[in-house]
């Protein structure tokens, strides 16, 4: 079973709400600073201390730092923290804020600012919660609707833009910061209704800042008992019969870019006999109206089809294995206790372009390393 974390209550999403939350549901903060800076750099100290909101014990957590040693921005957290055990993590949540930051100033605005990205003080915050999430094993985030206040100023747009497909609540004030958002919304797995969630830990997340208002999140952990993972995505297609077909692969590649789950072509047959393709895309929720653009921009298609699916995925996660030609992803699919694993395909091209061998003979140095695994005991 999957470990998962679900906010059952959320007056809030700040950075040091969900890190008081995760500390109150058993994260040790003392582990949490050895971690940032054995796998960082960072130097930090996370202050904790208790409080009680109507008889509830809430956990407040606050991270004060050495500067020097916190990258400026998200964007300076070296490739995404990859190779280090929150790696996977941090990579979405950067990935996350990087789709709709590109998206929000690609309209011919003025760059942002590092202050508009949050600076140090998001950089700081994506890594602490990252890393406590890894402690737990957590690697997803299911909740209820989230507190959204009305006004830029309560909600600027880079907030809003991070919450699009997600099931909001409209409220007078929330404490949110880019951090807390952006973390919450590149895990989100979505409501926890019709999940089997089997409960561990309880924690309760308060900010400081607002301790006046009684504000907290909270948060259970524990396993969820899916044999697969089942989300919503949007399906998003079209036919056309009058484009040249060299662009067609332009326009996966765009597609994909983008964020679809999948793009692909079927050859159809249309009116008056005529040949056509029928360009299905696989869109997440939040991105459905991005990728339409992307049709509509690149294609002679003058209407689109959209409607809801739901897709089940077995959990899935990435491994290296050392070869002659070099270190080889290998991704692992979990069914049940079986485990099953595929080389990464660019890996072992590029090793075998850069080795001057046959491609299978990169495949089968990888399926050797990868017999020396225990896949079992693998996350």
């Amino acid at each position: 079973m999957a470990v998962a974390g679900y906010f059952d209550q959320l007056s809030g999403f700040s950075a040091d709400m969900l890190l008081g939350a995760l500390i109150g549901a058993g994260s040790d903060p003392n582990a949490l600073e050895a971690a940032l800076k054995r796998h960082h750099g960072v130097d930090c100290e996370i202050n904790v201390t208790q409080g009680r909101v109507d008889g509830t014990q809430v956990t407040y957590a606050s991270v004060s730092h050495v500067e020097a040693s916190v990258p400026e921005t998200y964007r300076a957290i070296p490739d995404g923290g990859a190779g280090t055990p929150a790696g996977v993590l941090i990579g979405r949540v950067i990935g996350h804020l990087e789709n709709n930051v590109n998206e929000l100033w690609e309209s011919g605005d003025p760059a942002p600012a590092e202050e508009a990205l949050g600076g140090r003080h998001a950089a700081l915050r994506i890594l602490v919660l990252c890393n406590a999430l890894r402690l737990h094993g957590i690697d997803a985030l299911y909740h209820e609707a989230l507190p959204f206040a009305a006004g830029i100023d309560s909600t600027p747009p880079l907030l809003a833009a991070l919450m699009r497909g997600a099931i909001v609540r409209p409220v007078d004030r929330a404490a949110v910061d880019l951090a807390g958002c952006a973390v919450l919304t590149a895990l989100s797995a979505g409501s926890m209704h019709g999940s089997g969630f089997t409960l561990r830990t309880v924690g309760y997340g308060g900010n400081s800042a607002d301790s006046d208002h009684g504000d907290f999140t909270r948060l259970c952990t524990g396993e969820v008992a899916q044999p697969v993972d089942t989300e919503s995505v949007q399906v998003l297609e079209t036919q056309i019969d009058d484009m040249n077909p060299q662009f067609y692969g332009h326009v996966l590649d765009l597609l994909l870019e983008a964020g679809a789950l999948d793009a692909f072509l079927t050859p159809v047959t249309m009116k008056k006999s005529r040949p056509g393709v029928l360009l299905t895309v696989l869109a997440p929720t939040a991105l459905a109206g991005r990728l339409s653009d992307v049709i509509f921009r690149e294609t002679t298609t003058i209407g689109l089809r959209s409607y809801p699916v739901s897709r089940s995925v077995l959990p899935r996660s990435e491994a290296t294995v050392d070869t002659p030609y070099g270190a080889i992803r290998i991704k692992i699919v979990r069914r049940g206790d079986s485990r099953r694993y595929t080389p990464e395909y660019e890996d072992c091209r590029e090793a075998a372009i850069k080795s001057g061998i046959p491609l299978a003979d990169v495949y089968a140095a990888v399926h050797e390393a990868a017999g020396r695994l225990d896949l079992d005991h693998l996350p």
